[in-house]
């Protein structure tokens, strides 16, 4: 498949990069690493008249560490984050979590800016425009019908980036920018919960900055995923849990989710269950059992709800279990 025509736009700062964006609207998309977009121009999901070209705007390619948090650039290389010293040390779930997305060359190319920005997946809509023109339009491609979910009122396209879970459990927020001015967004509040928009990034905003909290000392965290091969493929579920033990008691503790619904979870309840608690087997399966029900997870081509609410809790406790062993 041949991409369309597009022009791309070489902007020099973050400003001029807010103003061409604010200029063109809706006919522009943004360029990171293009690992995901190039593809979906391809498919035509998406058919933008110009491309705002971030690799010509310096200085948003780094990781630098202050007193308090551990700074990511959008465009910082899924290959860098794996290779930072400073996050494997300080951030082990998110060094493992970019380092199971897509595959070695992708990694090198794809971005962490783009991976938090990802846009949802669906079977019915990741196709070709020649296979979607057979089918009735759907939520996501403007029509008004789900073929996930049998009558339902809103798209239920998966939330399924790789690097969200782990951000999520790392309590990240990132700061968006326009020619407005700009804002702090805690991650968890980036997401919509609706396949066909998820996220609240407004037109003109770009993500700029992505910020992670210093973790305090005896915390640690980690990362897992589930899915059909070990490398390429999007998951079937993501699960990342960031802990802080006192001996063999949780103090406080956070569990990120993906590729379980529109959007990425924080299985609260499962966390509350843990805290003040003496970290047993039979408390972490409990936990587990918990974070699989406080989860929605729909069918995907391959999967059932049950099988995916049963590796919700599978993975759940294998990430607390390797967390309590590592303490």
């Amino acid at each position: 498949m041949r991409l369309p025509k597009f022009e791309r736009l070489d902007p020099h700062s973050l400003s001029e990069a807010c103003a061409l964006l604010a200029q063109h609207g809706r006919e522009a998309c943004l360029l990171s690493g293009g690992t995901d977009l190039l593809v979906a121009l391809k498919l035509r999901s998406v058919t933008p008249r110009y491309l705002v070209n971030l690799k010509s705007v310096p200085r948003l390619a780094g990781i630098s560490a202050g007193d308090d948090t551990i700074s990511f650039g959008p465009l910082v290389p899924l290959s860098a984050v794996v290779g930072s010293p400073l996050v494997g040390e300080i951030l082990p779930a998110l060094a493992q979590a970019a380092g199971r997305a897509a595959s070695p060359q992708l990694r090198n190319t794809g971005t962490l800016g783009g991976n938090v920005c990802l846009d949802n997946r669906c079977t019915y809509y990741n196709q070709s425009e020649m296979w979607r023109r057979n089918w009735e339009r759907c939520f996501k491609y403007g029509g008004n019908k789900c073929y996930v979910v049998k009558g339902g009122k809103q798209c239920y396209a998966l939330a399924s980036a790789d690097t969200v879970p782990a951000l999520l459990a790392l309590d990240a927020s990132l700061r968006l920018v326009s020619t407005q001015g700009e804002r702090i967004v805690p991650l968890a509040q980036f997401y919509t919960g609706k396949g066909d928009v998820p996220t609240t990034l407004q037109t003109g905003e770009i993500l700029a900055e992505i910020r992670v909290p210093k973790p305090p000392q005896g915390s640690t965290s980690a990362f897992l995923k589930l899915a059909r091969r070990s490398s390429i493929d999007f998951p079937l579920l993501n699960a990342a849990v960031w802990l802080r033990q006192e001996g063999n008691t949780c103090r406080d503790v956070r569990i990120g989710l993906s590729a379980v619904g529109p959007a990425p979870l924080r299985a609260k309840g499962a966390e509350d269950l843990l805290r003040g608690q003496v970290l047993t087997s039979e408390v972490v399966q409990a936990a587990a059992t918990k974070a699989s029900r406080e989860a929605r997870p729909i069918s995907a081509i391959g999967t059932t709800v049950a099988y995916r609410r049963r590796m919700i809790e599978v993975l759940t406790q294998r990430v607390l279990d390797q967390l309590v062993l590592t303490n």
